[in-house]
């Protein structure tokens, strides 16, 4: 066997893992058991978002480095998929680099009809844009404007990587549609119709990668998926501010506020969920139907946990507890990553609205409300994260203890 051959290969399934969504702990690991798996000792790997690299000793004695540089990323969940499967297939059954290579060609061959963005784009915004209050008119201006959004993501995401340029060009045309639409009387509320649509830009997942790379000591990697999560976060803020200081008046100056129906609540949040798991391109029915109630039962305990506790951090800590045991128990049953599951069902506790509202706050110097609001976006988000902590914890202890 060509052990250099063989470790190129690993190093490209563990870059295409990297581009799918990944986290880097979890690709970092695969690697390792790849390299196990084949004979390769002395094994000195180190993954970050944007670079891989591996020393080995191969059977003969000799020492192989090779490094990979992992050029952007487009998530794709059933891609994550098929690559997690194919390195249990490849540490189960070892075949040899030309068969591995061809495994790893059919892994990564994941075709999607172009409409599926479309409707993903669609259900996300209309979903979210019900939950965040949005009535019948709003709801239409929200489905025009994410097909808006999807149609300038697909050609801007292939010529741009910056998440800043990106979520700022398209989160100003974007205002500038709600505003415009409102303005000339085709809805109603700019403030519901805009965090909907605007959750269509949010990276939950790089900050989710990157504070549990934090929490392993990965330090660069948590570093970097943070810093570009924060880049498209101000990217969004920007695009959405600019507008309404250029077109004083036009917005209708109320903040977005969660729909007042429970059982709509839920019923959004879940098709809102449906449109995630398309956009962030989960394969199959099953998994999209697991993704979905997922989403539906950490929105129902998040919103049973609230009737009790005051406050957001609390309530959305237990969601997010609830989320990610949700999603390792999928993960297992089915054989699946459970990143897939978490990333998707987490999304009706990712702070749109507080992030709209601390905007909205700084854009019109209201002091007050923008520490107020600043304040509870930075105990949801530990909540989340706390959450998802305590529950890779819990599963790594008695991983050990079996």
């Amino acid at each position: 066997m060509n052990t250099e051959k063989l470790l190129s290969l690993i190093l490209d399934t563990g870059a295409a893992m990297i581009r799918s969504g990944a986290e880097t702990h979890r690709t970092e690991d695969s690697l390792y058991r790849l390299c196990a798996a084949y004979g390769l000792t002395d094994c000195n790997i180190w993954v970050v978002p944007s670079n891989i690299q591996a020393t080995v000793t191969d059977p003969a004695g000799s020492i192989i480095t090779q490094v990979r540089h992992v050029r952007g990323t487009d998530t794709d969940f059933d891609r994550l998929h098929r690559l997690n499967s194919l390195c249990r297939k490849a540490c189960a059954e070892k075949p040899r680099e030309d068969e591995f290579g061809r495994l790893l060609a059919e892994a990564q061959n994941t075709k999607r009809s172009p409409i599926i963005p479309y409707l993903a784009g669609l259900l996300a915004g209309v979903g979210f844009g019900v939950f965040f209050n949005c009535g019948i008119a709003d709801a239409a201006v929200a489905a025009l404007t994410s097909i808006l959004i999807t149609l300038m993501w697909r050609a801007l995401s292939r010529r741009e990587s910056n998440p800043l340029i990106v979520n700022f060009l398209i989160s100003f045309v974007a205002e500038l549609f709600i505003l415009l639409c409102v303005h000339l009387g085709f809805g109603q509320h700019t403030g519901y119709i805009s965090v909907g649509v605007a959750m269509l830009l949010i990276s939950a997942l790089s900050t989710t990668n990157g504070v549990r790379d934090l929490v392993h000591l990965d330090t660069i990697s948590g570093v970097t998926n943070i810093t570009l999560s924060l880049t498209g976060a101000v990217g969004i803020a920007l695009g959405i501010a600019l507008p309404l200081l250029i077109l004083p008046g036009w917005g209708t100056g109320e903040g977005p506020a969660l729909c007042g129906s429970v059982a709509i609540g839920l019923a959004s949040a879940t098709v809102g969920c449906i449109g995630f798991a398309l956009w962030f391109g989960v394969a199959g029915i099953r998994h999209i139907a697991i993704c979905a109630v997922g989403a539906l039962i950490t929105w129902g305990v998040y919103l049973i946990a609230a009737r009790f506790i005051e406050g957001a951090f609390f309530p959305t800590l237990i969601g997010a507890l609830v989320c990610s045991a949700y999603a390792e128990i999928a993960a297992r049953l089915i054989k699946a990553p459970a990143t897939i599951f978490r990333t998707i069902s987490v999304f009706p506790l990712i702070p749109g609205s507080t992030l709209y509202h601390t905007m909205y706050g700084v854009v019109t110097s209201d002091s007050a409300l923008a520490s107020q609001k600043g304040l509870e976006l930075v105990l949801v988000c530990f909540g989340i994260v706390l959450g998802f902590m305590a529950v890779e914890a819990a599963v790594k202890f008695f991983r050990k203890r079996a």
